[in-house]
C-alpha cells in the first residue's frame, strides 16, 4: 500500500454522456441518499468491479507508472471493500464538495478533482447501477486526488528538477484508511482539512493569494510607460499620478482623499512621501531600496496582478513539497531569495544574506544533513569549474595558477612544479593532478565552511568577497553558498563563543569539528514568501516559475469506462 501511495497521480472517470456543465455551487439536496436500492445494489457492485478491471486493463494497454499504481490503489480500496459502495450519505458528498470548492483557495483548480461532474452526479441522481458506480468511483478519486495533493502539492517536484529528494510519500502513509474511516464514521471535512498544511508561513500565503486575486478582480494596475529614471526629490515627470497610483494599489502608500486625488492628477512632482513608499516597494520585491524608479523597479512595478496571482499559486504548491517534512530544527536556504535561516526547536533563531550560484552555475535544490565544520579550509577546484574554467584557462595563460594562489598537486599528496606539467596533453578528465587553494585570507572558502555530503560537492562557506553582500541580486558563486556572516553561524552550531573562533582560525591550521547533532540543511527556491501578514516577491533568476506553473495549471486527463455488459 505504502509504495502504492508514494506514486498515488491521477484516475480520471468521465461525466455521464448526459450530463452538462453547471455552475460551481453546492445546490440543495433533491435526495435524502445517494440511491442504492436492494434491487440494484448487487449489480451496482458488479460495475463497480467492471470499472475497476476496465481501469486495470487500460492502464496494462498504456503503461505509465502513475497510472498503474493510482489505478492498483483504487483496485485494491475496492477490492478490500468487497466492491461495496462506499458512499452512502449525501451529507458527506456535500461535505466532499465543499472541500473541492475550499481548494481555490491554496491555489489549487478545483475542476482537477470533478468538481462540475460530482455537482452534475449530486444534482440529478444517476438511476441506472453504471452510473451510480460511476458516481462511486468519481467520489472517490477526487478525494484521494484532493487529500494527496494538500499534502504533497499537485505538481511532483522530481519532474521538474531530478535533483528534489525529499520523498512525496513520506507523509501519506495510510492516507487509504484514514479516508475510509472518515467516509464510514468521522468527518469528511475535517480530515481533508488536516492534510491541508497548517504551518503560519503557508497560512499567509494564502491571505497573499486572496489579496491579489481581489486586486486582480478589480482591475489590477496600469503600466507605468518608459522613461527616464525617477529619483530626484522635487523631480518633474507626467508618470508621476499613474505611479502613485500603482503603489496604492498594493498599500505602499496610503491612498489621497477625493481632494488631494483632484490635485495630484495635476502633480507631477516627486515628493519625499512618494519616494518612502517606492523604497518600501523595493523592500518587498528584494530590490536595493535606493528609492530610485530605474528600469528593475519599474519592471517589478509592472508585472500584472494576474501575474502576482499565478507567482503565489506556484510558491503555495512549492509550499506543499516540502513543508509539512520540516523537522523542529533545520537550516534553509532560499536559493532565490538570497537568505538563509536557522530555526531551533520550532524558533527563528539566526539569518543572514547568502550569495548562490549564478545562473550558469546554478545552486541545486535538495536535503542534506550538516555533520562538521572546518575551520580554516583548503580549497580543492571541483571537476566542473576545472573542466569549464580553470583548465582552459591555464592553457591560455600559464600565470593563472599564481594569480589565483592555486598548487598543484599530485596523486601522493605533494606540491608539483607547475612548469614540469605539460598542460596541452591533458584533458580534465585525464589530468592525474588537483589543483588546491591552500588556508589563508585569500581562499576562496574563506575561514569557515559547513559540511553536509551530497552529490554536487555543494556547502555553505566564508569568502573574502564581503562587498557583494551590498547588491539585491546576489547569483556570483559557482554553485555553492557563500555567508555573510558564518562565524555567528559557527558559534551556534558548536556552542562557541567568539573567542574560540578567534584562536582557532589564528592558527591557520585546518581543523574539522562534528557537530553534536546532524543539522537538516533544505536547499530551496522560492520565489514568493510569506512575511508577517504579507507576502515578498522575489526574482526568478533561474527561470523556474513557468515550469511549475504549467505543470500546476495543466488539467489532468479524464478516462472513461463506457460500457460494461455481463
Amino acid at each position: 500500500m505504502t509504495a502504492l501511495l508514494l506514486l498515488l497521480l491521477a484516475f480520471s472517470p468521465a461525466s455521464p454522456p448526459d450530463a452538462s456543465p453547471q455552475k460551481n455551487t453546492i445546490s440543495s439536496p433533491r435526495i435524502e441518499s445517494v440511491g442504492q436500492g436492494a434491487g440494484d445494489y448487487y449489480e451496482m457492485r458488479e460495475n463497480i468491479r467492471c470499472h475497476v478491471e476496465q481501469l486495470e486493463e487500460d492502464a496494462a494497454l498504456q503503461p505509465g507508472r502513475d497510472k498503474i499504481a493510482f489505478n492498483a490503489l483504487l483496485a485494491e480500496f475496492y477490492r478490500s471493500n468487497d466492491f461495496k459502495p462506499v458512499w452512502k450519505k449525501r451529507s458527506q458528498i456535500r461535505e466532499l464538495l465543499e472541500a473541492i470548492e475550499s481548494v481555490k483557495a491554496d491555489g489549487l483548480l478545483p475542476e482537477d478533482y470533478h468538481l462540475s461532474r460530482i455537482q452534475e452526479f449530486y444534482d440529478n441522481a444517476p438511476s441506472s447501477p453504471f452510473f451510480k458506480a460511476r458516481f462511486e468511483l468519481l467520489l472517490s478519486d477526487a478525494m484521494f486526488k484532493l487529500s494527496y495533493h494538500l499534502l504533497h502539492g499537485k505538481v511532483d517536484p522530481e519532474k521538474i528538477d531530478s535533483n528534489w529528494n525529499l520523498s512525496r510519500g513520506g507523509n501519506g502513509d495510510g492516507l487509504a484508511d484514514v479516508l475510509r474511516n472518515a467516509i464510514t464514521g468521522d468527518s469528511l471535512a475535517v480530515v481533508i482539512a488536516k492534510f491541508r498544511p497548517n504551518h503560519s508561513k503557508y497560512g499567509s500565503l494564502k491571505k497573499g493569494l486572496a489579496r491579489y486575486r481581489q486586486i486582480a478582480a478589480k482591475g489590477g494596475w496600469k503600466s507605468i510607460p518608459e522613461g527616464p529614471s525617477i529619483k530626484e526629490d522635487g523631480q518633474y515627470d507626467e508618470r508621476i499620478p499613474a505611479l502613485r497610483r500603482r503603489l496604492e494599489i498594493t498599500g505602499e502608500i496610503e491612498p489621497m482623499s477625493r481632494v488631494d486625488t483632484a490635485f495630484a492628477s495635476k502633480a507631477v512632482v516627486y515628493g519625499k512621501d512618494l519616494q518612502e513608499a517606492v523604497k518600501r516597494f523595493q523592500k518587498r520585491h528584494g530590490l536595493d531600496s535606493d528609492g530610485a524608479v530605474g528600469p528593475k523597479t519599474l519592471r517589478a512595478l509592472n508585472v500584472s496582478a494576474s501575474d502576482r496571482v499565478d507567482q503565489i499559486r506556484v510558491n503555495l504548491d512549492r509550499y506543499r513539497w516540502f513543508v509539512q517534512k520540516l523537522e523542529p530544527t533545520f537550516l534553509l536556504v532560499n536559493i532565490a531569495g538570497f537568505t538563509v535561516q536557522y530555526v531551533e526547536d520550532g524558533k527563528y533563531r539566526w539569518g543572514s544574506r547568502v550569495i548562490v550560484g549564478e545562473p550558469f552555475w546554478k545552486t541545486p535544490v535538495f536535503k542534506a544533513e550538516m555533520q562538521y565544520v572546518i575551520f580554516n579550509p583548503s580549497w580543492n577546484v571541483p571537476p566542473g569549474i576545472l573542466k569549464k574554467e580553470a583548465l582552459p584557462a591555464i592553457k591560455k595563460d600559464s600565470g593563472y595558477l599564481a594569480k589565483n594562489g592555486l598548487q598543484v598537486i599530485d596523486r601522493n599528496g605533494k606540491v608539483v612544479d607547475p612548469g614540469s606539467v605539460d598542460w596541452a596533453g591533458y584533458s580534465a578528465a585525464t589530468l592525474p593532478y588537483r589543483l588546491r587553494q591552500p588556508p589563508g585570507k585569500g581562499n576562496a572558502l574563506g575561514r569557515v565552511k559547513f559540511m553536509f555530503p551530497n552529490r554536487h560537492l555543494v556547502y555553505l562557506h566564508d569568502t573574502p568577497g564581503k562587498h557583494l553582500f551590498d547588491k539585491s541580486t546576489r547569483a556570483f558563486s559557482h554553485g555553492c553558498i557563500r555567508l555573510q556572516n558564518p562565524f555567528e553561524l559557527a558559534e551556534i552550531l558548536l556552542g562557541w563563543g567568539e573567542d574560540d573562533i578567534r584562536k582557532v582560525i589564528a592558527t591557520d591550521k585546518t581543523r574539522t569539528v562534528h557537530l553534536s547533532e546532524r543539522v537538516p540543511v533544505f536547499l530551496l527556491y522560492l520565489t514568493v514568501v510569506a512575511e508577517d501578514d504579507g507576502v515578498l516577491f522575489r526574482e526568478d533568476v533561474y527561470k523556474r516559475d513557468a515550469a511549475v506553473l504549467q505543470a500546476l495549471d495543466k488539467p489532468y486527463p479524464y478516462k472513461t469506462v463506457e460500457s460494461c455488459a455481463f
